[in-house]
């Protein structure tokens, strides 16, 4: 399958295809551990980072979309994951936009930014890593459209609760996505802001 582009390979993925996984696998972990390793300084951390990226590409096979190139889309991963690596650490980066500096890409300027796939994929994370009682909050209000009382009522929890949960869930995805503002290219702001509004971040 090496003749084959990324955008086919991934949708020979999405198929359930382990030939193209095992072709992206060889296309592409060399130069994410190399990436990982330039931003952890730590090969071990590293090249757990890839492998955990690529387990759950592999687990995410048939939902997986990634809108932009697939290159940019594993980087940004690994990116996010040094990150947060290093808020485990305790150590002070000097701001996100500093981790957010791509390599060189042989696609085009806007495979070095983030695209509105890669920007979902932070947010999804950062909902991720929420608590579990206000991810529970979040996702009954925002994925199956509860109102409070009946958020209240489903967890058994108070109506202020539920309030005060959705409230400081949207400010954690609010600081989250503050730092991506300036890396967001002009083709994809209008995304950005309609993702936003969805949000209900302004």
């Amino acid at each position: 399958m090496k003749q084959y582009s990324d955008a086919q390979l991934l949708l020979e993925l999405q198929s359930g295809n382990d030939s193209a996984f095992q072709e992206i696998y060889e296309r592409y972990a060399d130069k994410l551990i190399a990436f990982a390793l330039k931003k952890t300084q730590n090969e071990d951390e590293a090249m757990d980072m890839v492998q955990e990226l690529f387990l759950s590409v592999w687990k995410n096979r048939y939902t997986i979309q990634v809108n932009g190139p697939l290159e940019a889309y594993l980087i940004v991963s690994v990116n996010y994951m040094a990150y947060k690596w290093f808020k485990k650490q305790s150590k002070q980066p000097q701001s996100l936009n500093d981790f957010m500096e791509l390599p060189d890409m042989a696609e085009d300027s806007t495979a070095q930014k983030l695209s509105f796939a890669e920007l979902s994929f932070l947010i999804n994370r950062e909902i991720a890593d929420m608590p579990e009682k206000m991810r529970q909050v979040y996702l009954c209000s925002r994925e199956q459209d509860m109102n409070g009382q009946q958020i209240a009522a489903e967890l058994g929890i108070s109506h202020q609760t539920v309030r005060n949960q959705i409230s400081s869930a949207l400010g954690r995805l609010k600081k989250a996505v503050h730092h991506y503002y300036n890396v967001i290219p002009p083709d994809k702001l209008s995304e950005f802001l309609l993702l936003i509004i969805f949000l209900r971040l302004l």
